[in-house]
Parts: structure tokens; C-alpha cells; sequence
């Protein structure tokens, strides 16, 4: 009977989707920083799991969701078991399974991936760790050569591929980015890569520090060179650009007890993970440094944390003028010539007008990028977001949404360069 360390399902408040979270894997990387690399949770089988996700998603949302996330730790330790949730869930009317792996054991083993995508498997995330093999072996004490081959396999077994890598500095910083975005593009160029930042505060090994702003912006181009949908990434954060703000999750352990789970509650997790190795003092101050790199991630993604709801997307301004703010996606920055401009406002003005004084200021071009709709009502392509004060405008009044003086008005790229 196969089983594994099941730690406990999350439940997505945003609309309904489930991640299960199993215990255990195959890489010991000196940047770790997830208590559930290690063995633990409660064992069960893929049957005894997906019954119990079964009752958590009636309880909460009164019906199955749609999609589901496969992560850890490391889930394909254990094939036959991977086969028999990815299969259950497909018999279960899911129709968007997502695996989140390391690569490396449908690497090995040539029938993996031909399970999976028979089982049912929709779509993989591959955490490329580094490219070149001694690098590789240091940082998880494992080859990466099984990893690439997991890449080609799954490009060719059309389940949808998006691979990522953490940009450590002096680790695997422009060299490593660049010879993973080279042989991802002799593989397929349009794969979609995701440049993550590295996050030191909870990291098993102090293997480095968190990279620049700067830093991030070099590799995103050393990648775009050979792949045109690489991005740098926010990381887990799949429905808004930066964090919701309630910045909770609905955790259902696997005897059913509930918990709305906060950032609090993550620190404490890992704190409890480290402890027995580090001091527990000088983590704490750690995190209060740097908790989650929040200025990294605002500077990158261009969009204030700062909104004070998401119901009131105006900051306390003089409504009789003032300048509004207008930031730039760097895939825009070829045209612009700039990260940011400044717009005079005397009294307010629709996003529309906002639009048509910046395709005056940077020309036709600068609309035909981002906006469609020509020859009739002006529309956003659905590559780009608009963002004012950090709240999508489509949860507004879109483009005729009110702007004032002293807001922000943030245009991001969903495609490229974000």
C-alpha cells in the first residue's frame, strides 16, 4: 500500500481551489526554506487524501473545485501514488491539476510523465535549481542532468510547462540564468520562464543575501534575450500581483480541524522548523528585517501594498490638483524611455484621458502595445493590467474610473518583463 505524509490542504479564499501539501524530498538545498522538505505529516493513501479533501472542499465552499495544486516538499517521490491522486481528481471533475516538482524523477524514469499525462496531469511547474552539475550537486546534493530531461519530456507530452529558478547572488545569479534560458529555448522558446527573487530569512543554509532590484532586472533581460515570455515573478502570489491583504489561508489539517492561517502563523512554522540548528533570536530579528521581502517584491511588480482597501482605491489627496503618478511595466520601457512619468491633474480625469495624454506623449506605438480597440471603444489587451493605488481597475469602474492628484497609476505587463 502506498502512502504519504500528507501536512495539510490549503483552500484558496479567492475562488475555489485546493493545494495539497505532502511531506518529504528527494534534494537537501542549502536555500531550503520549507519544513516540509523533511518526513512528517500524517500518512495516507492518494484515496485516504482525496477523501478528506473531498469532505474539507464541501465544508468550505459546498462543492469541488475545479483546480488543484500538487506541492510539497517533493510530490513525485512516490509514482504509483502521484498516479492515483492525479487520476482520482480527474475522476473527480477537475480539470485544471497542477504539479509543482523538482523535475528530477520524471527524469529518471522514462514512463513517468506518459502516466501522468494519462492520469490526467494538465499542467507542471519545473523549479530548475541551476544548470550547470557541479553547481547543482552542491546546492541539492543531486544531478541536475534528469531535471533537464524532465523539461523535454514534459514540452513533449503537451501537459502546459512553466519552468522557474530563484536567482541567488553568487550562487546562481547571471551565468546560471542565462545558460537555463539558452537550453530552455533549444527546447522551446515560447516555454513560459519565472525568475523568483531568493529569500534569506528562513533559508535552512545563509548561502547569500536577497538580490537588488538592479540585479533582478539584468537577469529578466539576460533571459528575455532567448525566451520572450520570461518574467519576473511574484512568486506564489497566482491571483494579484502582490499579497491579498488579509493575507490569510484556509488550512485544513488531515483530521478536518480548520485554521485561517496568517503570515504570523508561516513564521512560526519555520521558526519552530529551524530551531533545534539556529537561534531562534537572531531569525526573529531576521524577519522583521526583510519579512518576505515586501520592498523587493513592490519594486518589482511597481504596485503599492500600501492600498487602505480594496473598496477605496484613492489616497488622501488635494482634489483640487496635483500630479499623478504613472509607472511603467519594463517591457514598455523601449517606448517610454522611462520607468515613470508625471501627469498635472486639476481636479480628476478618467483613466481614458489618462491614456490618451501618455499616447500623446509617447506616440501611436505606445497605444497600439497596450491598448486595442482603435477604430471603436478603447480596450486593454489582455496582456497588460491596470492598477491604481495597488486595485486592478476592473474591479472599478475600468477605464473610466477616476483619477486625482497625488494617485498611482501603475501599468503592468502580465507577458513579459512584469
Amino acid at each position: 500500500m502506498h502512502t504519504r505524509g500528507l501536512q495539510y490542504f490549503t483552500l484558496s479564499e479567492i475562488e475555489p481551489r485546493v493545494w495539497f501539501m505532502l511531506r518529504g524530498c528527494n534534494f537537501r538545498c542549502r536555500g531550503c526554506f520549507r519544513p516540509a522538505r523533511d518526513e512528517g505529516g500524517t500518512q495516507l493513501t492518494a484515496a485516504e487524501a482525496l477523501a478528506r479533501m473531498e469532505r474539507a472542499c464541501f465544508d468550505y465552499y459546498g462543492k469541488l473545485p475545479s483546480e488543484a495544486m500538487i506541492t510539497g516538499g517533493e510530490p513525485t517521490l512516490d509514482k504509483v501514488y502521484l498516479v492515483q491522486l492525479v487520476s482520482g481528481l480527474k475522476t473527480r471533475g477537475f480539470t485544471k491539476i497542477v504539479l509543482m516538482t523538482n523535475g528530477y524523477a520524471l527524469g529518471e524514469d522514462e514512463q513517468y510523465v506518459p502516466e501522468l499525462t494519462e492520469a490526467g496531469l494538465t499542467e507542471a511547474h519545473v523549479d530548475v535549481k541551476a544548470f550547470s552539475e557541479e553547481l547543482h550537486q552542491w546546492y541539492t546534493g543531486k544531478s541536475s542532468k534528469p531535471v533537464l530531461r524532465a523539461i523535454e519530456r514534459l514540452n513533449a507530452s503537451g501537459i502546459t510547462l512553466i519552468v522557474q529558478t530563484v536567482f541567488i547572488p553568487g550562487i546562481v545569479d547571471l551565468d546560471e540564468i542565462e545558460q537555463i534560458a539558452r537550453f530552455l529555448a533549444t527546447v522551446n522558446k515560447t516555454i513560459p520562464y519565472r525568475i523568483n527573487p531568493f529569500a534569506p530569512t528562513f533559508a535552512f543554509d545563509r548561502v547569500s543575501r536577497r538580490p537588488t532590484l538592479e540585479e533582478m532586472e539584468r537577469a529578466y533581460d539576460v533571459a528575455s534575450n532567448y525566451l520572450p515570455n520570461a518574467i519576473v515573478s511574484r512568486s506564489c502570489y497566482r491571483e494579484y500581483p502582490t499579497p491579498p491583504p488579509q493575507k490569510t489561508w484556509i488550512t485544513v489539517y488531515p483530521d478536518l480541524t480548520v485554521k485561517r492561517r496568517s503570515m504570523e502563523d508561516q513564521k512560526e512554522d519555520r521558526l519552530a522548523w529551524l530551531s533545534a540548528d539556529k537561534s531562534r533570536e537572531q531569525l526573529l530579528e531576521a524577519w522583521q528585517k526583510i519579512a518576505w521581502d515586501a520592498e523587493l517584491r513592490r519594486s518589482l511588480v511597481g504596485i503599492s501594498e500600501h492600498a487602505e482597501s480594496r473598496t477605496q482605491p484613492h489616497k488622501e489627496t488635494d482634489t483640487r490638483g496635483g500630479s499623478v503618478t504613472v509607472k511603467f511595466t519594463s517591457s514598455l520601457h523601449a517606448i517610454t524611455k522611462t520607468k515613470s512619468t508625471e501627469l498635472t491633474c486639476n481636479g480628476s480625469m478618467r483613466v481614458e484621458a489618462v491614456i490618451n495624454r501618455l499616447s500623446v506623449e509617447y506616440g501611436g506605438q505606445f497605444r497600439d502595445e497596450v491598448f486595442g480597440g482603435t477604430d471603436g471603444p478603447l480596450t486593454l489587451k489582455r496582456s497588460f493590467s491596470l492598477y491604481l493605488n495597488g486595485l486592478e481597475i476592473g474591479k472599478l469602474q475600468g477605464l473610466q474610473t477616476e483619477v486625482r492628484g497625488g494617485d498611482e497609476l501603475v501599468i503592468l505587463s502580465w507577458v513579459s518583463g512584469g
